[in-house]
């Protein structure tokens, strides 16, 4: 008896212990105080907040939300008068707002962030304006000329003050509204504003003589330029709308540009049309559009204003998918990822001098990051998944090793790059390309599109290619650099020889490059180039050390990005004319870091301040970062650089050219040559971990026919995309993939048909217009592009007609002076 109660004691206890430890992960949910606050004083209210309340365009604004019953309003207000005026109004809060001080702005977005608490701003209307009518400037107690700082640059301190509170909004709008001639408005170089834009300098562009309506136009453009590039900067990774308007004479267009479909839209210039808003574009002139999407502009205008008004705008980085999965996988290879780039790092920079201190210490603080990484996760990880970890990452999806077996671009090529073009190697290309040109350069294209291709002998080219041919619509410039093999597979696969002309091109030297375009000018006569796909690229992951083109640049890094990025600025304007003319750029999953193949299997892409490229890119310098080399990075920075570029082509040409600019991932392709350099246990394997396990899988031809979509489908007209074909890597795939063999309409990566085509995310670091403008700049150095449709160059700077009159020894004005033309010296 005694016995058997022990035994129930003991079982009830062990029982208690079992339920114990399975309670013990579980938590009672927090309660969300701040959340609670918000929702008991806003409701369910949007927050908005209008500038220029007093007047009559902010009153009647005013009143038309209220009225609605969907908004609580915050008024900002010139004076304390009009501040108790307003006060007692029902779902309005005054606040005091003197556009004519920085620091009443620094108080204001103050108050608004502590009255908001946990509650998001759905809305922010930057319509206070004044006009100037003196002939002579005024200048406000921060010594800046008056019209432009009401107008511009208090409203610019305050969008940068408030925009983090915007970011969570499901449905925010940041609308700037002006009112001037932007005929009128130059702003040429921003010399004015590079001396310090303070008195006596009255002007942006520095000049002398003060005129009050172009200071009205010019902040109008001002207005535009920055709309247009915070929509660049931050819509994609925030989906907050960014528009302005200008031109208003009827006071409730306001009201609807911030609650209508209209105020939707964003990176549209809108202005009023009749008694309607429409897209400014489609009224504007030519030259009105060429100011206001003067990408090199804003970006100056960005920075500078940035330092004159002292304030710095949000960094908004995009997470990782939300799969499961991918969550799990990206914790565990995390800390083995920052361990090899620490690895790296720590071999310094070949070719780049710096101070050892300075390496030392950038060195220290990775290490003290590191090392606390190792602390909080290393033991749990190092004894149970971080085994799995280290055997997926490092075996199944392409740890770079040590050493390389064999096998590179250059052994293919038959001895080192820079001897793949000798003279008698030239002679004889040349010949052939005059023997070629002199059977085609008349020939009749028809109503037939004319595409470009580079790559079309092998992988993804060759099967894109033969998808054109076989439509009938398209005649394809083939540019490769084996034209034996070219011609081997063109008879194997039925290329449509009458409309298809390979041309020789060799990605590894610029000279070849440029030649391959004039060839193409001669030979397409007055037909415009309709398609441009820089689709050629070379993966070397084995490679030990870096090998060197004909230029002298390490050979991925050319082949895949410089060399594509030179021959689109040597072809755009041979683009003019076609109706629907596009580029398009072959990126990579591998080159967005915000997908496990790209951000959470080492290496990671990744251009850090681009030191190598700003030091000429030239031997001994290895990679775009400066850092030493490796060939998987090399690859993966190579396919980041090219999806940029698309963004910033985009951002720059596309509304004033119409060409439309676009990247994409085919997939997979885990059977294509591009993996012929990894280890022959790599080739085997990788195909069926790609099948069964991620069902990212996707064979050569069914993605050749993804890129031949976004060639030929209508629907990819449209310009400034990532495209990709039905999401990230599925769960459970289990016996259904084994049943079809891997091929299930709809896998992972890039699965699915025609129609599963989509626009798709892409990572903080592709969207980086920052490093997008300085990416752009230094590739046009290292290569020499002469890219066309130039307005001005911005980073030069021009002080002759500036009046740098009255500089003080040690003032901020001569600082920024000082500062402004070493810059330019350099």
């Amino acid at each position: 008896m005694i016995l058997r109660s022990l035994l129930v004691i003991t079982a009830l206890v062990a029982h208690q212990a079992l339920a114990f430890q399975f309670m013990k992960g579980w938590k009672v949910p927090k309660r969300d105080r701040a959340q609670e606050a918000a929702v008991e004083q806003f409701g369910d209210k949007k927050l908005a907040v209008i500038t220029g309340a007093s007047t009559p365009l902010g009153e009647k604004t005013i009143q038309d939300l209220l009225a609605s019953g969907e908004f609580h309003v915050i008024g900002a207000y010139a004076n304390a008068d009009d501040v108790q005026k307003a006060e007692n109004r029902k779902n309005l809060t005054p606040l005091l707002c003197n556009l004519e001080s920085l620091d009443s702005v620094r108080d204001f977005c103050s108050q608004v962030h502590e009255f908001r608490g946990s509650k998001t701003l759905d809305r922010l209307v930057c319509q206070a304006g004044i006009t100037c009518d003196s002939i002579d400037p005024v200048f406000t107690l921060d010594g800046h000329e008056k019209t432009l700082q009401v107008n511009f640059l208090s409203q610019y301190l305050l969008a940068s003050k408030l925009l983090d509170g915007m970011v969570d909004s499901m449905e925010a709008r940041m609308t700037l509204v002006g009112d001037g001639n932007t005929e009128i408005a130059d702003l040429a170089d921003l010399n004015g504003l590079r001396a310090g834009f303070r008195n006596p300098i009255a002007t942006l562009d520095g000049s002398t003589s003060f005129s009050a309506p172009k200071a009205c136009a010019d902040s109008v453009l001002c207005q535009k330029l920055l709309a247009n590039f915070l929509h660049t900067k931050y819509h994609k990774l925030t989906g907050v709308v960014f528009n302005n308007l200008n031109g208003i004479s009827k006071e409730e267009l306001v009201t609807e540009l911030v609650t209508g479909a209209a105020g939707a839209q964003s990176g549209v210039s809108l202005a009023l049309d009749g008694n309607t808003l429409v897209d400014e574009d489609t009224i504007s002139s030519e030259q009105s559009k060429e100011k206001a999407y003067d990408i090199d502009a804003a970006f100056q205008l960005f920075q500078l204003c940035n330092e004159l008004v002292d304030t710095e705008w949000p960094a908004i980085k995009q997470i990782t998918s939300p799969c499961p999965t991918l969550k799990v996988i990206g914790a565990i290879t995390k800390n083995n990822v920052k361990k090899e780039e620490l690895k790296r790092m720590k071999q310094g920079r070949p070719g780049i001098s710096e101070p050892v201190e300075e390496l030392a210490q950038r060195i220290t603080k990775r290490q003290r990051v590191s090392a606390f990484a190792q602390r909080v996760v290393g033991t749990i990880l190092g004894q149970t998944v971080g085994r799995v970890a280290r055997f997926a990452g490092k075996r199944m999806l392409g740890h770079v090793p040590d050493t390389a077996l064999k096998g590179s671009f250059d052994a293919t090529a038959g001895g080192d790059a820079t001897e793949i073009l000798d003279d008698e190697d030239v002679e004889e290309i040349q010949s052939l390309i005059s023997e070629q040109l002199s059977k085609e350069k008349k020939k009749d294209f028809g109503d037939k599109k004319l595409v470009v291709m580079t790559g079309t002998s092998s992988g993804l080219g060759r099967k894109a290619a033969l998808a054109l041919l076989r439509t009938g619509d398209y005649h394809v410039i083939g540019a490769v650099r084996d034209l034996d093999k070219m011609e081997a597979v063109a008879d194997v696969d039925g290329f449509d020889l009458d409309n298809f002309t390979p041309m020789y091109c060799e990605m590894n030297s610029f000279d070849s490059v440029r030649q391959f375009c004039k060839n193409v000018d001669e030979f397409r006569g007055s037909k415009p180039i309709d398609r441009l796909v820089c689709n050629a690229g070379v993966y070397q992951p084995t490679l030990p050390y870096a090998k060197w083109s004909k230029d002298g640049h390490e050979q991925t890094m050319q082949i895949n990005f410089l060399s594509h990025f030179l021959m689109i600025s040597e072809l755009m304007t041979s683009m003019e004319g076609s109706p629907e003319a596009r580029v398009t750029m072959v990126g990579s999953v591998t080159g967005n870091d915000n997908t496990v193949g790209g951000g959470g299997v080492y290496p990671i892409a990744d251009l850090h301040e681009l030191d190598g490229l700003k030091a000429g890119f030239n031997k001994p310098i290895e990679m775009a970062d400066g850092y030493g080399f490796n060939g998987a990075k090399a690859y993966k920075d190579s396919k980041l650089c090219l999806m940029m570029l698309a963004n910033f082509l985009h951002t720059k040409y596309h509304k004033t050219t119409g060409i439309a600019f676009s990247s994409m991932y085919p997939g997979c392709i885990a059977e294509s040559p591009l993996f012929r350099e990894k280890r022959p246990w790599f080739r085997k394997y990788f195909p069926i971990f790609m099948k069964f396990i991620t069902g990212g899988f996707v064979g050569e031809h069914e993605a050749g026919q993804r890129l031949f979509q976004v060639v030929h489908d209508p629907r990819c007209v449209k310009s400034g995309v990532y495209w990709s074909w039905n999401g990230g890597p599925r769960e459970g795939r289990g016996a259904e993939a084994i049943e079809k063999g891997g091929q299930i309409s709809g896998g992972g990566g890039a699965g699915g048909g025609w129609d599963s085509i989509f626009e798709n995310d892409q990572s903080s670091k592709v969207l980086n217009i920052d490093t997008a403008y300085t990416l752009f700049s230094q590739a046009s150095k290292i290569t020499g592009a002469d890219w066309p449709y130039e307005q001005s160059q911005h980073l030069e700077v021009s002080t002759s007609s500036t009046p740098f009159i009255d500089v003080v020894p040690g003032s901020t004005l001569e600082s920024a002076t000082n500062k402004n033309m070493t810059a330019a010296q350099s």
